[in-house]
Parts: structure tokens; sequence; C-alpha cells
């Protein structure tokens, strides 16, 4: 009897207490969801999707941990290049631990990158299924990234991953896209100078790629090379020089050499490189023109020029010296 008197105290103690505890608790859990400490509650239909072993972890901790092994095991189906395997097993990743931003960048990643290369190197496929092919891994890609945006749509890290698949000069770009995605960036709170002017820098590069957009892409480099002394670099630099140089611009004051690089030297220098890397970008108004000024000024040897003279030929020389 006393036994029995004592396991009933003890049951009821437990009963109180956990009835107590129960506020607390579930305000501590709402706190936690809020602050993404932990995933997010699945819902019906995303439970659905869940493999037993996958699901059973939604009612406890586990669900990061399942999602880590499962993320080790697609290495066998990347092997292999199962790349629908690889799509499934990452549509459950991301719903058990939907706040890593890892797992959206890797599965984007295989889809854009490593499926749709494969299938644009299948040759067991006509051109047309290729090419078809190519393209839809490269959507797959863009959708998972769309997906993660909408479930943390405070990371622009994710909108980041979005802009750098959209501005892909070998993954179909869309540069005003891009740049639209780059723009919603600068508007994150708080964003680091850092990421501000490499998102600037990105923004210059896009526009540059657009033929229609040559002034706003003249525009927007004068105002960032006027804005800080860190943005005064080859990206900006060039699309000034060029800029003003185009027929088509609207140019308030040019610019001297010693203005735009500092130096005759460095202006050489940078001149040089874009030139050698003339077809990525815009024509190259005006850079072959001072190349060949500044090899005079400079007396860069013939042999190291980019465009070395010609000396006159013996036989015209000749032939001129009989004609008079």
């Amino acid at each position: 009897m006393k036994t029995l008197i004592n396991s009933i105290l003890v049951i009821a103690t437990l009963a109180i207490t956990g009835w107590l505890k129960m506020p607390f608790e579930q305000k501590l859990a709402e706190q936690m969801h809020e602050l993404k400490l932990v995933p997010p509650r699945l819902t019906l239909e995303e439970r659905s999707k869940l493999k037993q072993k996958a699901f059973i972890a939604t009612y406890g901790s586990l669900r990061p941990t399942i999602a880590a092994f499962s993320s080790v095991q697609t290495t066998q189906y990347h092997s292999k290049q199962e790349w629908d395997k690889i799509e499934n097993a990452f549509s459950e990743i991301v719903l058990l631990d939907p706040y890593n931003l890892y797992y959206w960048e890797t599965a984007s990643w295989h889809m854009a990158a490593n499926a749709a290369a494969n299938k644009k190197q299948d040759l067991s496929l006509t051109e047309v299924a290729r090419k078809r092919e190519f393209k839809k891994y490269i959507q797959k890609g863009k959708d998972i990234i769309e997906k993660g945006i909408k479930i943390n749509p405070d990371n622009w890290k994710l909108l980041n991953l979005k802009a750098r698949l959209l501005s892909n000069r070998y993954r179909n770009p869309n540069y005003h896209a891009a740049i639209k995605t780059y723009r919603e960036i600068l508007k994150t709170p708080n964003l680091s100078f850092h990421n501000t002017k490499n998102t600037e820098f990105v923004i210059q590069q896009c526009l540059l790629q657009i033929p229609e957009k040559h002034q706003e892409a003249y525009d927007n480099a004068l105002r960032l090379f006027h804005s800080a002394p860190q943005y005064r670099k080859p990206t900006t630099q060039n699309a000034i020089f060029v800029g003003q140089n185009h027929p088509l611009n609207k140019v308030a004051k040019k610019m001297s050499i010693n203005e735009i690089y500092g130096s005759p030297h460095d202006a050489y220098r940078i001149l040089n490189i874009k030139w050698q890397n003339r077809k990525l970008g815009p024509p190259p108004y005006g850079i072959e023109k001072t190349i060949r000024l500044l090899e005079n000024e400079l007396k860069i040897p013939n042999n190291k020029r980019v465009f070395p003279t010609k000396p006159l030929s013996i036989k015209s020389t000749t032939t001129h010296i009989i004609a008079k």
C-alpha cells in the first residue's frame, strides 16, 4: 500500500512539474524558432516528402544531424553522375536544415554546374537535347536558390548566390536580372563596406556586359571613382577611360590619363591588360591609340611593345634614294 502511495505521489509531482514548466518551454521554443536556432516546424506536405529515417528525426533534435549524414551520402551519387538522386536527396536535406546556407549552395551547384555541364557534353544525346538539358539543369539550380531565398528572406548571401549564377557567362547569363539582384543586396541593413564594395564592382562588371547600357556604365564608374579611393581600381578606371571615348556617350569633362590611372606607367600596365582581354567586355574605344602613344612616351623597347613599330626595309630605303 505504501509503495502504491509513493508511486502516485511521484507521478503527481512529475505531472505538476511538467504542467508548470510547459508555458516556459513553449515560450523558449518560440524564441529559438524566431532566432532560427532550430529548424522550423514542418508542414504536413513537407513531412510527406521525407523518408522514414528523416521523418522520425523531425520529432527530435536530430534534423541537422540527419541532414549532415545525408549530404555526405550524396558524394556517391555525384561520382556516378546520378543527378536525379542528388536532386531528391537535397530536397530532403534542405527541409531538414533549411537555415544552413551550405546545403542550398551545394544543391544549386550540383544542378547548375555539375549536372548542366555533364548534359552539355553527353554525346549520347542529340545536339538539341544537350542544349535543352543544359538549360533545364541551370534552371533547376536557380529554382533551388529561389526556394532558399523564400525560406531565408533576410540572408543576403543567398541573394548573392542568385546574382552570381545569373551573371555567370557560362550559364546562360541574364545581366539585367543580376544587376537587379545585386542592388537588392545593397539594401541589406548593416552590410559591411567590404561586401558593399565587392557588390558595387560586380554591378559595374555586369553593366559593361550590356551594350545598350554604355552611358549608365560610364556614369556608374564615375560615381564609384569619386566616392572613395577603394573604388579606384582597374574595373572603374577602364570603364571611365573607355566610356569617355565612346562615340555615343555624353561626357561633361574628359579625365586625363594621370587623373584616371595615377601615372603613365600605371596607365600603360592596366590598359595593356585590358587590351589583352578586350573580347570580354565592350569595344575598347581609345585604348589602342593610347597604348601606342604611351609606348612612345615611355620609350618601351620595340620587342616589348604591344604594337611594335616596323622598321623601314633596306629595299624601300634604296628605292627612295634612287627615286631622288
